[in-house]
C-alpha cells in the first residue's frame, strides 16, 4: 500500500492530542484504505487505531473525507505544514497536464515570455501519461491526453517493469510519446517514489536517462534552442517548456509546424484496419491523394476531416497525418472547402512560426 493522502491535526487540552487520518491505494489501485493514527504529547507517539478497508476508490475518498470532518467538529485543527499528498495519485483520477496553443499570440512573443525555455520536436506519435509501481506488472498503467486509461503493449509493460527496483526506483509517473511502431519516447518525469520531480528540464531527462538507459529499447526527445529556425525543423508541433519548472507548470504550450487542409474520406479499408483513402474534389468529380492512418478512432466514407503535412509532391501532400485542427462535428458531410486549389495556396492554411 502507498500512502497517497494524509493530514496531520492537533488538539490542545490538558494533554496534547494528535491524529493523523491516512489514505491508502495499492499499487494497481484496486484496493484502498483509510487509516487513522492517535497519540498523546508528541507526534511521534502516534499509533494506528482504525484500519477501513474499501474496494472502490469513490467510497475511500467519501470515508476519508468524513473521517476528517469527524475530527474538526471534535475540535481538532488541521495542520498545514503537516498535510501530504503524492502527485498524480490515485492515478484513475490523475488529469493530464492541458498544454496550450494559443493563435492569437505570435509564438514569438509567447517564447520570449519563457526565462529559460526547451523546445522539444513531435516527429509522431500520441503524448501519454504512464505509472510504474513496485508490486506488479499490473502496477503499470497508462491514460492519453484526456485521462482515458488504455492498455500497453505487453512488451512495453515489462521493458518497463524491469526497470523498476526496491530501494531506488519504486514508483513513478511519465510523460511519454507511444510513437506510431508502438515504441515509447521518453519526454518527461513528473513523479518518483511519491515526490514531485521539481528540477530543470535537463536534469530530469538526465535522470530518466539514467534509469532507462540508452539500450533498453526506450528513446528521448532531441531539444531545441528557442532561436532555431522551427518553420524548417521536420517537427510537427513543437512543445515549448519552461527549463526551470516541474512537467505539471501550466505554462507549457505548443507551438504548431504544418499546413492543414480540408479532404474527404473516400473509403475505410477492411483489411488494413485504421487506414483510410482520402480525396479532394476538382472540377471533373475527386482525385485520390493517397492513404491516412489513423486508428484511434472510425472515421466514415464522404466526412470532411482535414489532413495535415508537411511537403508537397506533384501537387499532392506527402507523408500526412490527421490534423489537431478539426471540425467539432465529426460526421460533417459537406464537400465545400475540400477542393484540390488549397495546394494552389497553401499560405492560407499554414499553422506555426
Amino acid at each position: 500500500m502507498i500512502k497517497v493522502e494524509s493530514e496531520i491535526l492537533n488538539k490542545s487540552g490538558k494533554r496534547e492530542n494528535w491524529r493523523e487520518i491516512a489514505f491508502y491505494a495499492s499499487d494497481d489501485e484496486t484496493q484502498f484504505e483509510v487509516r487513522e493514527y492517535y497519540g498523546q504529547q508528541k507526534i511521534s507517539y502516534m499509533k494506528e487505531t482504525a484500519r477501513l478497508p474499501f474496494d472502490c476508490l469513490g467510497i475511500a475518498r467519501m470515508n476519508y473525507s468524513n473521517m476528517l470532518r469527524t475530527r474538526v467538529i471534535d475540535r481538532y485543527k488541521p495542520i498545514e505544514q503537516l498535510k501530504t499528498k503524492v502527485p498524480c495519485l490515485p492515478f484513475s483520477n490523475f488529469k493530464p497536464p492541458m498544454y496550450k496553443c494559443d493563435f492569437d499570440v505570435p509564438f514569438a512573443e509567447q517564447l520570449s515570455k519563457i526565462n529559460d525555455p526547451v523546445v522539444i520536436p513531435v516527429q509522431q506519435g500520441k503524448r501519454a501519461y504512464i505509472k510504474l509501481g513496485q508490486e506488479s506488472i499490473n502496477s503499470i498503467q497508462a491514460v492519453d491526453i484526456k485521462g482515458n486509461a488504455f492498455t500497453l503493449d505487453k512488451n512495453i509493460q515489462e521493458m518497463l517493469a524491469s526497470k523498476v527496483a526496491i530501494g531506488s526506483f519504486e514508483s513513478g509517473v511519465l510523460e511519454t510519446y507511444i510513437l506510431d511502431d508502438g515504441s515509447v519516447c521518453l519526454y518527461d518525469v513528473i513523479m518518483l517514489n511519491g515526490t514531485e520531480i521539481n528540477s530543470s528540464y535537463k536534469d530530469r531527462q538526465k535522470s530518466l536517462k539514467g534509469m532507462f538507459g540508452h539500450k533498453s529499447g526506450f528513446t528521448y526527445p532531441d531539444t531545441l534552442e528557442a532561436n532555431t529556425d522551427l518553420k524548417s525543423h521536420p517537427g510537427r508541433h513543437f512543445i515549448v517548456k519552461d527549463n526551470s519548472v516541474s512537467c505539471l507548470d501550466s505554462r507549457t504550450f505548443v507551438i504548431p509546424n504544418f499546413y492543414s487542409v480540408k479532404v474527404l474520406i473516400e473509403e475505410k479499408y477492411s483489411y488494413r484496419p485504421g487506414y483510410y483513402k482520402v480525396m479532394f474534389t476538382t472540377p471533373e468529380g475527386y482525385e485520390s491523394i493517397g492513404d491516412l492512418y489513423h486508428p484511434h478512432e472510425e472515421l466514415y466514407a464522404n466526412t470532411q476531416i482535414q489532413i495535415a503535412f508537411k511537403k508537397v509532391e506533384n501537387g499532392k501532400p506527402v507523408n500526412f497525418w490527421f490534423s489537431p485542427i478539426q471540425h467539432k462535428n465529426k460526421l460533417n458531410y459537406d464537400e465545400a472547402g475540400t477542393e484540390i486549389s488549397q495546394i494552389s495556396q497553401l499560405s492560407y492554411f499554414w499553422y506555426g512560426p
